[in-house]
This record gives structure tokens, C-alpha cells and sequence, in this order.
């Protein structure tokens, strides 16, 4: 599904509205989705995405369930912003509504593939079911401190969704693990950074790093969450 298309005022058309109303149909507690963006001079160094983009699109989705609410405010000067020292823009964050949640958040547009993405996110946080197994769920308590897991991941690639939807899954269930898509294309100095070729490409910070490449199955995120949290070398 790829809902973006250049020079439109309407990211979802007639059809993909009645498709994406009966995708999340099953959500029955209420989801808020907060994007964090930028106003005026961008400061040195500081990397800026489709933050008009993520907006348009985010307000169609959001309408199209009672049950989704959306709120946008300043990365640089809301308290909670500060707080986790969030500095790209825009920065989704999602989280059940009226909850301290934080730790499930993409960098950039959702769109493409990544739409997938966003709708399953939302489905998970608006149902309560994560669809992690049980093992993985008990295995997840051994991460006892903090780990960072950020999915670079592009538009075009239909691997990326299972990458990024592992780490969300597994910070779901575990509040020390902070999972984060972020769009490659958007945030080159930040790809560059860790290294990025090719996508998904997962890097796993926590005592130690680790990496995963592809989209591999949930239980090799939880794998790589415990080995950096644990201190494990790669």
C-alpha cells in the first residue's frame, strides 16, 4: 500500500480510506499518536523529515477511527520532548492514550510499506494483542536495563515492516526497551552514523551492540535485546 502521492491534497484516496476504516475496526481502546516537529530555523546539525507529510497523512488515519486521536507538538520545547531527548523531527510516537508510554516511536513518514507498519502499531496498542509468543514474552523480562533497538528501514522495502514491528512488539511487553523505525532516506547523517547499506537494518544498543540484518523473526530481536542488555559482545 503506498497512500503518498506528490502534488495531491488527500494522502488516501476513497478506497484505501474504506480499507484502512476496516483495518482498524477491531480497536476498541482509545490510541494517541504524538508527533514531535520543528518550527522555524532549523539548528546546526539537525536533520529534518516530511514533517508536513507525516502530518497530512497521520490526520487522514487518525480520522478514520474514534478511537485514534493525534497531537503535535515542539521537539524543541515540549517538556516531554526534553525529557527523552528526542531531536529529529518528525518523531512519532505512539502509545495508548492517557498512558506514560514512550518507548515505541518512528522517525519520519510512514508511508509505503511503512504504512503497514503504522496500522499494525496501531492495532496492537488499540487491541491489547501484540501477537509475540509466550516464551518470548517470559524470556523478554531478562532485559533489565535499558536497550535502544532503531530499524532503519526505507519506503520501498517490503522486508522492513517485519523488522520494525519486532522491535515494537518487543518494547510493548518490556518498558526498558525503546524501539524506533526510522526512514534511512530522510535521516542520511543518522544512517551514515551506524553505517547503513542496505535495509532493514536493525542496531541493537544496550551494554553492548548488536546487529540484525533482514527481516528475521521475533525470537532473533529477542535474542539480540537480551545479549545487549546482558553485555554480550556481537
Amino acid at each position: 500500500m503506498w497512500p503518498l502521492a506528490k502534488g495531491e491534497t488527500m494522502f488516501l484516496d476513497e478506497k484505501i480510506q474504506a480499507q484502512v476504516r476496516e483495518m482498524l475496526a477491531p480497536i476498541q481502546n482509545p490510541v494517541e499518536v504524538v508527533v514531535f516537529t520543528t518550527s522555524g530555523l532549523e539548528l546546526p546539525g539537525q536533520e529534518v523529515g516530511l514533517q508536513d507529510e507525516t502530518l497530512g497523512l497521520l490526520r487522514e488515519v487518525v480520522a478514520l477511527n474514534p478511537n485514534l486521536s493525534l497531537e503535535q507538538r515542539s521537539i524543541h520545547s515540549d517538556p516531554e520532548a526534553q525529557a527523552l531527548g528526542l531531536s529529529y523531527a518528525p518523531t512519532i510516537l505512539l502509545r495508548e492514550k492517557g498512558s506514560s508510554r514512550n518507548n515505541i516511536r518512528f522517525l519520519g513518514l510512514p508511508a509505503g510499506y511503512e504504512f503497514s507498519t503504522l496500522i499494525e502499531t496501531l492495532l496492537m496498542l488499540g487491541t491489547g494483542e501484540s501477537k509475540l509468543g509466550e516464551k518470548s514474552q517470559a524470556d523478554l523480562q531478562k532485559v533489565a536495563s535499558p536497550v535502544r533497538m532503531q530499524a532503519f528501514v526505507t519506503p520501498t522495502c517490503p522486508y522492513c515492516p517485519q523488522a520494525v514491528l519486532a522491535t515494537y512488539k518487543l518494547a510493548y511487553h518490556n518498558p526498558n526497551i525503546i524501539a524506533e523505525g526510522v526512514e534511512a532516506s530522510e535521516f542520511p547523517q543518522l544512517s551514515r552514523r551506524y553505517n547503513i547499506s542496505g535495509v532493514p537494518d536493525t542496531i541493537i544498543s544496550g551494554a553492548t551492540q548488536q546487529r540484525i540484518l533482514g527481516g528475521q523473526p521475533d525470537r532473533a530481536f529477542v535474542e539480540a535485546a537480551i545479549k545487549a542488555s546482558a553485555g554480550v559482545v556481537a
